[in-house]
């Protein structure tokens, strides 16, 4: 019987069919040379001879060089691009996995742990690909691959935006319109904002199983986009926190200025609402701090009245305030005043105040950096006269919901464990670290307190190798 796939292409070994689209046939493919397999992605034939075989090339071509350029662990990986026999391919890396739509059809839901790891994931490859000047623009489940251990790989960068690229015109519609961005939709100009866009569609379905722009045809799904807010998602999920309603309605701003105006923006909004703080939407006017929802702005109004003043309460001189949200903003953007304003609300002395703001800042060596360049304003405000109106001891030992780390124990240590341990466990890190930090006498034992929450053997050890480094 002969066989239903080419036996090669180019100098690849072919082995089986891996799926076909309308474009073309998907192969998993074998390199000899280096003995490692690849999956190879072709044009159909019939599909080069029609009058569209030019603009078909010119779009796979593109796509070879916009994954070409990327080299990220949460994106698919391009070895080559090759003509053979009058069609052309594509090698990428083979992944193992299954398509995010497969979850999605088989109406699989995900615990918010592992919402938080995905989404962390394709935020942060976004951003990444956004930096190198790469635009992906059909942000999709059906693009997004898992992989065993929550893991995630962005595919098909087909009708990416590469900068200087003069390929994609203005006024040209390409993307699947459940999950393209108003802009998108009219043709006009789409940045990286359109990947934010698409990723919080992403987000909705992940936090609810549904798609908030889901329509019987395709002008009814365009007409929700352009016009219509989905319903909250703890409207549909009653168990869900509603911090996430802020986050979702910001990345889906009908105009991209009220969106996150960059992934890791998304992202540190993302983390602010796993740890129940509440994410603003952005105004036209550029007041970020406006809920998009009018109901729940005022429901968030009313418990700022119902509750008074807060309790505890700390404040730094303007003059350091400004050194110290500059110093927070480059590391995670504008939600840098925000940030600093909930600090100062939930804590009574510098230590929490300083200890609550680097919490947000998620790489080792920035939150590292930050810690140092304020090491000094820490010093200056312990030696700084009483404010007027000082919080009792007695208050500010019971302030603070984490108990204080023992003299062997400092903050560096203790950001650096977490890091480490959120590898493997996601957001759940900085519980444990509290936890862990009260009944841990050194740094031993505090990191053999938190391999017990890391199940998989190896990781475990992984986990334990890291003490010495």
């Amino acid at each position: 019987m002969a066989a239903s796939h080419p036996e090669r292409i180019g100098k690849y070994a072919i082995r089986r069919a891996l799926g076909r689209g309308a474009m073309g046939t998907v192969y998993e493919g074998w390199d000899e040379i280096i003995e490692r397999r690849v999956a190879i992605k072709t044009i159909l034939r019939e599909y080069l001879e029609n009058a569209e075989a030019q603009d078909a090339i010119a779009r796979f071509k593109r796509e070879a060089q916009a994954g070409g350029r990327l080299n990220h662990p949460a994106i698919v990986g391009v070895h080559e691009y090759g003509e053979d026999g009058g069609g052309a391919y594509i090698v990428m890396e083979y992944v193992e996995g299954k398509e995010l739509r497969q979850y999605f059809r088989m109406a699989n839901r995900f615990d918010l742990i592992d919402v938080f790891e995905l989404m962390k994931q394709l935020l942060l490859a976004l951003d990444y690909s956004h930096r190198q000047g790469v635009v992906h623009r059909d942000i999709k489940p059906a693009n997004l691959m898992i992989l065993p251990g929550m893991k995630l790989k962005i595919m098909d960068f087909g009708i990416a935006r590469i900068e200087s690229s003069s390929l994609t015109q203005v006024g040209t519609v390409v993307g699947t319109p459940t999950h393209m961005a108003p802009e998108q939709l009219a043709g006009l100009p789409a940045d990286g904002r359109a990947d934010v866009w698409s990723a919080g569609v992403i987000l909705y379905e992940l936090l609810t199983g549904v798609s908030p722009f889901m329509g019987d045809t395709p002008v009814v799904v365009m007409n929700k986009v352009l016009q219509a807010e989905p319903d909250p998602p703890s409207r549909l999920v009653p168990s869900l926190p509603e911090a996430f309603d802020g986050v979702v309605a910001r990345a889906l701003g009908k105009k991209a200025d009220d969106r996150f105006q960059s992934a890791r923006e998304f992202h540190a909004a993302l983390l602010a609402a796993f740890q129940g703080r509440a994410v603003r939407a952005r105004r036209s006017d550029g007041d970020p701090e406006r809920t998009l929802d009018p109901q729940a702005a005022a429901k968030v109004e009313a418990s700022r009245a119902a509750s008074g003043p807060a309790s505890a309460s700390y404040t730094l001189p303007p003059d350091r305030l400004s050194e110290v949200e500059r110093s927070l903003s480059r590391s995670i953007g504008p939600l840098a005043k925000v940030l600093i304003r909930q600090a100062q609300a939930h804590s009574s002395n510098a230590s929490e105040f300083f200890d609550h703001i680097a919490g947000h800042i998620e790489d080792e060596a920035e939150r590292k950096a930050f810690l140092d360049k304020l090491a000094n304003l820490r010093r200056a405000e312990a030696t700084a006269p009483p404010s007027p109106a000082p919080v009792p001891p007695a208050a500010s030992a019971t302030a603070s919901p984490a108990p204080a780390p023992r003299a062997e124990l400092t903050p560096e240590m203790l950001s650096t464990a977490e890091k480490r341990l959120a590898s493997y466990v996601g957001p759940l890190a900085r519980v444990l670290i509290r936890e862990a930090a009260g009944k841990s006498g050194n740094l031993r034992e505090l990191y053999a307190q938190l391999a017990l929450h890391i199940d998989d053997e190896a990781e475990r050890k992984a986990f334990l190798g890291s003490l010495g480094r």
